[in-house]
């Protein structure tokens, strides 16, 4: 509740928190393209596309990283002035504590998977880390997540009707609007109907002129 500042434990619905999760930080340059990259507890991520799996075992703080056993092209993934490739490690017994060498991943930067020889003295050996199965990433997407766009209007040239959503376009000589010869171009409108009335109004001056002459 102190995370979310509420006041008191009561939760409404629709009500969106914050949970914190244990997670594995990573300290990667920052020219690096996945700078800052945090995996959660018990999960992974795939990094340097899709060549690198950076884990994070149930109960570690420390982000690991490895080779992904995905198909696809990757640069180099050995540890400059070692024979170790990354994700290796090499433990040596001593008096004071166990020797451990590892070759780090250090970031992806121009296409390029770097990488970082780590030398370090602990108490005792690591033992074998459980780490979660990884998965391949889909190919595609889900037909209920995709929603397909709304059609846009038909255009067959000047003087065509563009059809509006819900509704059809009329096609040539099936149809017309009203005033509109039945074997007109679809879209215009009829110029007889104007004709006949000038010539109706024409006629009545005439009318009534020969009236009035009379």
């Amino acid at each position: 509740m102190n995370v979310n500042a509420m006041g008191a434990p009561d939760v409404s619905s629709g009500d969106i928190l914050a949970i914190p999760l244990s997670a594995c930080a990573s300290n990667f340059p920052k020219y690096a393209s996945d700078y800052g990259l945090i995996v959660p507890n018990g999960s992974y991520a795939l990094a340097a596309g899709h060549c690198v799996q950076c884990s994070c075992a149930l109960g570690s703080r420390s982000l690991y990283c490895e080779p992904a056993s995905l198909a696809v092209s990757c640069s180099s993934m050995q540890c400059t002035n070692s024979n170790l490739m990354l994700g290796n490690i090499t433990v040596q017994q001593s008096n004071a504590g166990c020797n451990v060498t590892t070759c780090d991943y250090n970031g992806f930067a121009n296409g390029t998977i770097l990488t970082m020889l780590s030398r370090s003295l602990q108490p005792r050996c690591p033992g074998p880390q459980q780490f979660a199965p990884l998965l391949a990433p889909p190919d595609t997407v889900p037909k209920d997540l995709m929603y397909a766009p709304a059609p846009s209007p038909d255009y067959d040239g000047p003087g065509s009707i563009a059809a509006s959503p819900g509704s059809s376009v009329i096609p040539p000589g099936g149809g017309s609007f009203p005033g509109n010869p039945a074997n007109g171009p679809a879209g215009s409108i009829s110029t007889a109907t104007v004709y006949s009335f000038s010539y109706f109004f024409i006629m009545f001056l005439i009318s009534i002129s020969f009236v009035f002459s009379c």
